[in-house]
């Protein structure tokens, strides 16, 4: 038997699928824009911007120096004045003491009669040292004094105290009496 002829069919090859185009490739470039005169020259305000920045810091700079010049001349004009107060306060209390020493030694006659004369001589061993504080009181300056009195409180805390007491409670009546008057 024969074979019966069939007709050829030939396969068709079906389109092949391109391979995938990379990310960018599919998406159109922007369109540049061409170079204007504009766009090669500096832009005024971002130079505008820049200037008034540049003034604003040069201005400011100026007027901190010129307010730590203020400040210096001002610390400098109230030190000047404190050590001023300081050292009329320090001659006022040498004034005190000296009156206190007087006093002292005023009264001690009257404490002979009184008390006896051993309490009398109490009363001028007392108002020869309260002298001899005065007397330092008015020689020394105000950075002596600070120096001497650091040491006394080093070498006798307690005496410190009790004299701080004492002071403050002198300084108490004074100035009520002060207020009253």
């Amino acid at each position: 038997m024969a074979k019966a002829a069939t007709p050829a069919t030939k396969k068709v090859a079906a389109p092949r699928p391109k391979a995938p185009a990379k990310a960018g490739a599919t998406k159109a470039a922007p369109a540049r824009k061409p170079v204007t005169v504009k766009a090669a020259k500096d832009h005024p305000i971002r130079d505008q911007i820049a200037a008034t920045r540049d003034t604003i810091k040069s201005e400011a700079s100026k007027k901190a120096a010129s307010l730590k010049a203020d400040a210096s001349t001002l610390a400098g004009q109230a030190s000047t004045k404190a050590r001023d107060a300081a050292n009329k306060g320090k001659d006022k209390a040498a004034e005190a003491v000296g009156n206190l020493a007087k006093m002292l030694e005023d009264s001690a006659g009257t404490v002979d009669t009184k008390f006896g004369k051993q309490y009398g001589d109490y009363a001028r061993s007392a108002a020869s040292t309260v002298a001899g504080l005065a007397t330092s009181l008015d020689k020394k300056d105000l950075d002596e004094l600070a120096a001497s009195t650091k040491d006394m409180v080093k070498k006798n805390p307690a005496i410190a105290a009790g004299a701080a007491a004492v002071i403050g409670f002198v300084l108490a009546r004074m100035l009520k009496g002060s207020n009253n008057g």
